[in-house]
C-alpha cells in the first residue's frame, strides 16, 4: 500500500507491520499482535477491546466467526455495532491464534491479562478463571509496543483513526457512504465521522489534479 495516504494522526501500513513486528519480540505475541489488529483493523478502543469476550468472535462450534460482535456493551460514546471480518485477513489469523494461546470458554475474556495467563493451561481448561486487561492495561501495552517498534504514536486513538480514514476511503469505492463508516467506527455523530474522512487535503489536491489538469484551457 502506497504510504503517502497516511495523514498525521493516522499509521502507514509500514508502522503497522512495524508494530506487528515489535509483537514477535513481547511475551505474549499472540494476544498481543490480536491487540494492535483489532485496534488498526476494527477500529475498536482499548476500552472496547478490554470489554470483548470470546463469544464476541467465535461461533457455536467454536471457530472464529464472519464478524465481531459488541452487541450489549455499554457506554455513552459508541454504539454497539458489529465489524465484519476478512475472511483471509490477518485480524482473523491473529484472533484464531489468539485464541489457540490458551483454553477457556465463550464466556471468557478474548484478551487476558498477564496474571490470568500465568496459570496452568491443564488446571485452567474450562474453568472461568481468566481476567480481562483493564482498558489502561492495553493502552499501556499499545505504548510500550509502539516504542519497541520506534513508532510514534498516540496510543489506541492514532490505531482507531486510521482505520476509520481507511475504511472512508475504500468505503467510497465500494458505493458505500459516510453513514456506513459511521456504523463501523460507532460514532454517535455523524459530523464525528466525517470530521477525519473530510481532512485529507493531499488526497483532494490529487483529485483536483485528475480531474483538472489535463482539459484543454479553450474552445
Amino acid at each position: 500500500m502506497p504510504e503517502y495516504w497516511a495523514l498525521e494522526g493516522t499509521l502507514s501500513e509500514r508502522e503497522i507491520r512495524k508494530l506487528l513486528a515489535a509483537c514477535s519480540e513481547t511475551r505474549y505475541p499472540a494476544r498481543n499482535k490480536a491487540i494492535v489488529l483489532l485496534a488498526t483493523d476494527a477500529g475498536l478502543t482499548p476500552k472496547e477491546i478490554a470489554w470483548l469476550k470470546r463469544f464476541s468472535v467465535q461461533t457455536d462450534d467454536g471457530l472464529v466467526g464472519d464478524y465481531i460482535t459488541l452487541a450489549g456493551k455499554k457506554g455513552k460514546r459508541l454504539t454497539p455495532r458489529r465489524i465484519p471480518l476478512a475472511p483471509r485477513g490477518r485480524l482473523k489469523n491473529a484472533l484464531i491464534d489468539c485464541l489457540s494461546s490458551f483454553p477457556g470458554t465463550m464466556h471468557d475474556p478474548l484478551i487476558v491479562s498477564e496474571r490470568g495467563l500465568e496459570g496452568d493451561p491443564d488446571e485452567l481448561a474450562g474453568l472461568q478463571v481468566y481476567q480481562e486487561m483493564r482498558p489502561t492495561s492495553i493502552g499501556y501495552v499499545l505504548w510500550k509496543i509502539a516504542n519497541r517498534a520506534g513508532v510514534a504514536m498516540d496510543g489506541g486513538r492514532d490505531a482507531r483513526r486510521t482505520f476509520i480514514v481507511k475504511v472512508g476511503r475504500e468505503m467510497k469505492k465500494a458505493g458505500g457512504t459516510a453513514r456506513d463508516v459511521q456504523t463501523l467506527a460507532g460514532h454517535r455523530s455523524l459530523e464525528s465521522t466525517q470530521r477525519l474522512l473530510e481532512a485529507d487535503f493531499a488526497a483532494q489536491t490529487r483529485v483536483i489534479g485528475s480531474l483538472f489538469d489535463t482539459l484543454p484551457d479553450q474552445g
